[in-house]
């Protein structure tokens, strides 16, 4: 046991990400941990023991709200997904290796019981 190891991030999308970045680094002071734009824009941003994502997918904001996913940490990603399935609950998607990610991380997502986005993610 002992899978889950708390919150990774909060996923965010957002119009425009240099707006969004301004207002939680100047007004909120979260600072940068990372950013890439390879494909989608994502941009991370760390204050204390929070951590958003802001996703910025230019015209493709989300029908049912601007959050988009929780994500939990966790230190062996297979073993907590085949946790997950024992339980009955299907990932989305094999585990994919994100090497562009930070320094590296697995990542896989799958549903809540009211159809909520969840993430896990392994730090490598």
């Amino acid at each position: 046991m002992g899978y889950f190891k708390g919150l990774a991030h909060f996923g965010l999308y957002v119009e425009n990400i240099e707006v969004s970045k301004k207002f939680y680094t100047e007004v909120l002071e979260f600072e940068p941990v990372f950013e890439t734009s390879e494909g989608t824009h994502l941009c991370f941003l760390r204050n204390g023991a929070c951590e958003l994502e802001l996703i910025e997918r230019p015209g493709q904001m989300r029908p049912d709200g601007h959050f988009d996913h929780l994500c939990l940490r966790v230190d062996d990603i297979a073993a907590a997904a085949a946790h997950l399935e024992a339980c009955g609950v299907p990932m989305e998607f094999a585990v994919r290796d994100m090497p562009q990610i930070y320094r590296g991380i697995k990542m896989v997502m799958f549903r809540g019981p009211d159809g909520e986005h969840l993430e896990l993610n392994e730090f490598c």
